[in-house]
């Protein structure tokens, strides 16, 4: 029984992740998350990592924070590894480029891209579709891009349209060139390139 109420838990969480799940304790807790990093013994921004979905908990960290938040114990570890088997099987679903394609056209149009069209165009050149994912998607959905693109093509895509905006740009280009590309000194870079278009 405690277990079948553990992956009910889990199952409903899958949607909002660990991190979402903890969030949502914190609020009825009326707890920040500084203040719970110090009562469970974890760094602030490893515990950040966590509810951003960067990173994952241990079993041990996931034990204190259970008992912390007052969940049964192995809520979370168990509500983690259900989210992660998810994310697998449904990586495993995506098995052709299309739709892959498909996939990241439509979180596109969720967070506001393609505003002046009814639904998800159809015939796009995929360098568009690289240009609006890198300007509209979440930093944790850019990786699917590799899925389908070379990184040295997208990072082709984001010097020709993005780096060659110039400062209307400057932020996400900035962002891109650390979080996405890994650029050690990226004002430089962009700079560079950007004086080269």
């Amino acid at each position: 029984m405690f277990i079948f109420a553990v992956m009910e838990t889990s199952n409903a969480v899958i949607k909002t992740s660990v991190g979402g799940m903890i969030r949502d304790r914190l609020a009825e807790l009326n707890i920040s998350q500084t203040e719970l990093a110090v009562r469970v013994g974890e760094h602030v921004q490893t515990l950040s990592a966590i509810l951003c979905g960067k990173r994952e908990m241990t079993i041990p960290l996931s034990v204190r924070l259970d008992e912390e938040l007052g969940f049964e114990p192995g809520t979370l570890a168990v509500a983690q590894t259900r989210y992660l088997v998810d994310k697998e099987l449904s990586n495993k679903r995506m098995e052709s480029k299309d739709e892959k394609r498909m996939m990241i056209m439509e979180k596109i149009k969720e967070n506001g891209g393609f505003w002046s069209y009814s639904g998800i165009p159809e015939h796009m050149d995929d360098d568009s579709v690289i240009e609006a994912s890198l300007v509209h998607l979440d930093l944790e959905d850019l990786p699917l891009l590799y899925d389908i693109w070379s990184k040295a093509h997208i990072k082709k895509v984001w010097k020709e349209r993005l780096v060659s905006q110039g400062k209307r740009m400057n932020i996400l280009n900035y962002i891109l060139a650390v979080k996405l590309f890994a650029i050690n000194n990226p004002d430089k870079y962009i700079t560079r390139y950007a004086r080269s278009y």
